[in-house]
């Protein structure tokens, strides 16, 4: 099977759930024997779709002669392929109509052939296309089309920031983000997986030193199918998103609760930043995704970590030292590595969320001992999942304050309110949101 057959197929599977997409990537993908190159390009093809998919359609419009309501998915998905290879990867016309109709002959579905050759054929100019986006004259519109971004997103980060600000949190989302790794140092010394990266020919780039190595490498495919890899020498986290962690400051000796686990990276940091001398409880609502947890955990060797299943928003917990709520969020700041989310994100959604953050802060807020601290935390761009929470929190738990994010955190990544908050345009990560609240008896307030 050709790559581009299998990007329609798995296009055609996702159609109903396309939040599956990087499993059902590699679930497909398995069964088939591909070169490693077919393999990532059938990723890119499929990732690519649905990223541009409200740009492609824009631009599809310009040669199909009929609704897309008309059309079925097997031929919709035929075209948006062909249409992501000319405008994105710049493949030039004649080789994407041919691979296309090959893919359409080999789903065996030869009568679509006509459709994909009179469209695909016929797809206007890049400077055709943005000469008739330039005249849509509602900027929300136009940015929504352009980037491929729902309007009510749109038109929030506008309100919120401006138009220029908004541009540059669009152009991100669209762009690639180098995987960032973190290195274990309870399976490996920094030096000896300096080494074993060197074996791999592997061009590394240090992100952060300290208190932990981050870094990217310039093959991180074959650092992830490596022996090193599978013997926990490293994971995947990117950089902002250990700040609440490091925002958190955790000791050898301290109970420390992470609720919303899933799937591990801020636990096992944890576990590693206090050399497997903590008792860490990490809780999921969600077994199977704590059995994430659990795996992570035996490949990096922490034995430090105890699971549990429970609802952070009603559940009762052990007091803590220190509490660690990532919470849900609709993951606005994170759309660049999650194509599928700005699709699966509504305002009402929004709201939904905010319900169930201010339980999950109200109910762990009760477990955090006289002395202790919470981070409230979240991958979300929106105030109302950040600060909006964290104040009406503050109005009815006076015994809580927020402890200024830079004693723990690079000023840089630290707002004058005192929370940890990255923004795509600003700072080039993935957008994070991170307050350390301190629990303190009769006023007085004690950091640890």
């Amino acid at each position: 099977m050709k790559a581009r057959t299998a990007a329609v197929e798995i296009l055609n599977s996702l159609h109903r759930r396309p939040s599956d997409f990087e499993t059902r990537v590699s679930e497909f993908i398995s069964t088939i024997e591909f070169s490693q190159e077919d393999r990532d390009f059938i990723y890119a093809l499929v990732k690519g779709v649905i990223q541009y998919r409200r740009l492609l359609d824009y631009i599809l419009t310009f040669s199909l002669n009929r609704q897309f309501s008309q059309i079925e998915m097997t031929a919709i998905h035929l075209l948006r392929v062909g249409a992501f290879q000319f405008v994105v990867l710049k493949t030039p016309p004649h080789a994407l109509v041919y691979e296309t109709v090959e893919a359409a002959k080999e789903l065996k579905r030869p009568d679509l052939v006509p459709l994909i050759n009179a469209v695909l054929r016929n797809l206007p100019e890049e400077t055709d296309w943005r000469k008739s986006l330039s005249r849509i004259t509602d900027e929300t519109e136009r940015l929504g089309i352009e980037f491929s971004h729902p309007n009510w997103l749109v038109k929030r980060w506008i309100a919120n920031f401006d138009e220029e600000s908004t541009r540059q949190i669009l152009e991100f989302d669209n762009s690639y983000q180098p995987i960032c790794f973190r290195h274990n140092p309870i399976r490996f010394s920094w030096s000896m997986t300096e080494e074993r990266l060197a074996r791999q020919k592997q061009t590394v780039k240090i992100i952060s030193e300290k208190p932990i190595h981050f870094f990217s490498v310039n093959r991180p495919g074959i650092l992830l199918k490596s022996d090193f890899f599978r013997e926990g020498g490293c994971s995947v986290q990117d950089y902002n998103q250990a700040l609440a962690v490091l925002l958190l400051s955790p000791k050898e000796g301290e109970t420390i609760i992470d609720v919303c686990a899933a799937p591990g990276g801020k636990s096992t940091l944890i576990a590693q930043l206090t050399g497997n001398r903590s008792t860490v409880y990490a809780s999921d609502i969600n077994e199977q995704k704590l059995e994430l947890v659990k795996n992570e955990c035996f490949r990096l060797g922490i034995d430090s970590i105890n699971y549990r299943v429970a609802d952070a928003s009603r559940d009762a917990f052990p007091e803590a030292d220190k509490v660690l709520i990532d919470a849900p969020c609709t993951g606005t700041g994170v759309l660049s590595r999650r194509a599928d989310l700005r699709w699966n994100r509504t305002a009402h959604h929004m709201k939904q969320v905010c319900y169930l953050q201010i339980k999950i802060l109200e109910n762990m807020s009760k477990f955090v001992r006289i002395g202790g601290a919470l981070v409230y935390s979240t991958c979300s761009l929106e105030p109302e999942e950040n600060w909006n929470i964290v104040r009406e929190f503050l109005t009815s738990h006076p015994e809580f304050s927020v402890q200024p994010a830079q004693k723990w955190v690079e000023r840089t990544y630290c707002d004058d309110s005192g929370a940890v908050q990255i923004f795509p345009h600003r700072h080039g990560f993935t957008g994070s949101f991170a307050v350390r609240l301190n629990k303190a008896s009769s006023g007085t307030s004690q950091e640890k």
